[in-house]
């Protein structure tokens, strides 16, 4: 005998069927909220006394939404524990799905504050943001000239229940109304310091110079002050430099001029450069410009005149004479050995690309004579010798995709960046050119993608050790260059690269020479395009060179490789010389020197 029991159906009350497909219809979008009883919110009835639960509507539509407010976060969170919460796109969040178009509540007060986990002040202020919205003017467009991002600004039916299909039905030439809602500050940004702004645009004006170029020029029309070298303040890494160093930056030297506890910060500057001073710029580097020789000569000069106008007035001791003199003297000393300093390294410079260049060329030699002999030892000595540097961008003319010029022709001009190497142990000249559209800037990136390219394709399979000389240019000396050599010991078996930084202001070398023919050849002849500037290159350099067209392709982004395997070098400015190989223990490490010819070696691991 089979028992088979009947499944009871549960019956629902006319309130809770109405709730329920009230919920339904709002998250399907056919209702513009969810159904709620003003007797459920005002006094709070309980369908059933042993079920403590509230009878309205809340928890099954806005309890779905529950995990997507608390997911609006910043992409950086700091820590599990302490998520860094974006109010910004909460609040935006709750602007549109907690009120209706006039600032009313959709759903109930304290139903809102216990399932999102909200204060009742920052609803508060909120609903009065709404009000604030429903009240602002608006402005009639039709439908098919409505952007975007005035979608949610759009001014829909009291009456209407199904936003979705009554925007759906409208056609393109109707008409609908915009309103122009103010922002979540009361319309005004917390950034914006309009006091200030007078202030700041008479201290760019008085602390700038016209550089001569044309109105229509697509360049910068006014530098800064050369004694500014940044915009922005110094981080807080940079907290112990000196006074003078800091007053290099453009918005620390502003804000010391404001009284008060008034400052202003790096983001409002550039805006405000944006707006109102466009073609204002930071004045470029001066690289063959020696400030430590400037100094000297400067202040030799003008304790020498101290002293003759004190000889000549009779009215001091000869004690203050005797120290300004000696002052003089001082400068005149320091300078002395300064360019005694540049002239030793430039010697050393010459004394070991011509070692490199004879060894070289006895390795030929020999195998020349004895064809089955390989001249282990000799090529264990060998140190292949590059010296790499930049040359001033080369300007082409450029209309774009146009077939012929037009008054873009006139506004700018493409700009190539040329990057050469010397081989002084082949005698051989390498020229790149990047074309700005692929390559925007010259940057770590650049540089050492270009020299790594060079030395995969053009020294031996055989070749151990590398030396390298550069100047003190950013571009050149700085941390990714230091762990680049570190990773090319690593992976392409070489036993030490050397990096030798000349003294600044002072690096000229045999890539000066070759630009300056790349230069003359530039100055006397007519160049339209690309392909032309690389034949003239070519023709320039002779049959001991060659002229590259880099692209993407051939630059790598090796800060991301490198960040996350070595360390930063601290104080390298200190240093002009870097020796990288392997210690006694097998480990790969930095030997520092300040002088590339003399002085012992201080010892570095970089590796994380």
């Amino acid at each position: 005998m089979v028992i088979i029991y009947e499944k009871a159906e549960i019956k629902l009350t006319y309130r809770q069927k109405r709730r329920q497909e009230s919920a339904n219809n709002y998250l399907c979008g056919n209702a513009r909220h969810a159904y709620v009883l003003r007797e459920d919110i005002a006094h709070g009835l309980i369908e059933n006394q042993k079920d403590s639960e509230s009878s309205c509507g809340c928890h099954e539509t806005l309890g779905k939404f529950k995990d997507i407010f608390k997911s609006m976060q910043h992409n950086n969170i700091v820590s599990e524990k302490k998520p860094n919460t974006n109010r910004k796109l909460q609040n935006e969040w709750l602007l549109e799905n907690i009120f209706d178009s006039h600032g009313n509540y959709i759903y109930c007060h304290s139903c809102i504050i216990k399932i999102l986990n909200i204060s009742g002040r920052r609803l508060q202020r909120l609903r009065e943001i709404k009000r604030q919205q429903a009240e602002a003017p608006t402005m009639k467009l039709r439908k098919d000239q409505v952007l975007k991002e005035q979608i949610r600004d759009i001014v829909t039916p009291v009456n209407e229940v199904n936003v979705l299909s009554w925007w759906e039905d409208l056609k393109d030439n109707d008409i609908v109304e915009i309103r122009f809602l103010p922002k979540l500050h009361n319309g005004k940004s917390n950034n914006e310091k309009t006091d200030i702004l007078p202030k700041f645009l008479s201290f760019i004006d008085n602390n700038s110079q016209p550089n001569g170029r044309k109105v229509s020029s697509h360049g910068p029309l006014y530098f800064f002050n050369s004694k500014f070298t940044r915009i922005n303040t110094p981080s807080s890494s940079e907290k112990d430099k000196p006074e003078h160093w800091k007053r290099r930056s453009l918005v620390y030297e502003f804000n010391r001029t404001l009284e008060g506890n008034q400052k202003i910060s790096n983001g409002t500057v550039k805006k405000w450069l944006k707006a109102y001073r466009p073609k204002h710029a930071i004045s470029p580097k001066k690289t063959d410009y020696c400030v430590l020789c400037a100094e000297c000569q400067e202040q030799q000069k003008r304790y020498e005149t101290i002293s003759i106008r004190l000889q000549q007035e009779g009215n001091s001791g000869e004690n203050e004479i005797r120290e300004c003199r000696a002052l003089a003297e001082s400068y005149r000393l320091l300078l002395d050995e300064h360019r005694m300093d540049a002239g030793f390294e430039l010697e050393h410079y010459r004394k070991q690309t011509e070692k490199s260049r004879f060894i070289y060329n006895q390795i030929d030699e020999l195998q020349k004579r004895e064809k089955k002999s390989d001249p282990h030892k000799l090529k264990e000595q060998l140190v292949f010798s590059l010296s790499c540097d930049y040359q001033q961008s080369k300007l082409t003319p450029q209309w774009g995709l146009s077939a012929q010029p037009s008054e873009t022709y006139y506004l700018r001009k493409l700009s190539h960046h040329i990057f050469g190497i010397v081989n002084h142990t082949f005698d051989k000249n390498a020229v790149y050119v990047l074309d700005e559209r692929f390559v925007s800037a010259k940057n770590a990136d650049t540089t050492i993608s270009l020299v790594n390219h060079y030395i995969r394709h053009n020294l031996p399979a055989w070749a151990r050790h590398l030396c390298l000389f550069m100047d003190c240019g950013a571009t050149n000396k700085n941390q990714f260059m230091i762990q680049w050599a570190m990773e090319i010991v690593e992976k392409y078996n070489y036993d030490s690269i050397r990096l030798c930084f000349f003294v600044p202001g002072h690096g000229k070398n045999d890539v000066d020479r070759l630009f300056s023919r790349i230069s003359q050849s530039y100055n006397n002849n007519d160049v339209f395009n690309t392909n032309q500037l690389l034949k003239l290159i070519q023709d320039s350099v002779g049959p001991r060179g060659t002229s590259i067209n880099a692209g993407n392709r051939d630059i790598i982004n090796w800060k991301s490789v490198l960040y996350n395997k070595y360390k930063s070098l601290k104080d390298i400015k200190n240093y002009r010389e870097f020796l990288v190989k392997y210690n006694t223990q097998g480990k790969i490490v930095v030997y520092l020197r300040n002088c590339c010819y003399t002085g012992d070696y201080v010892e570095r691991s970089l590796v994380k």
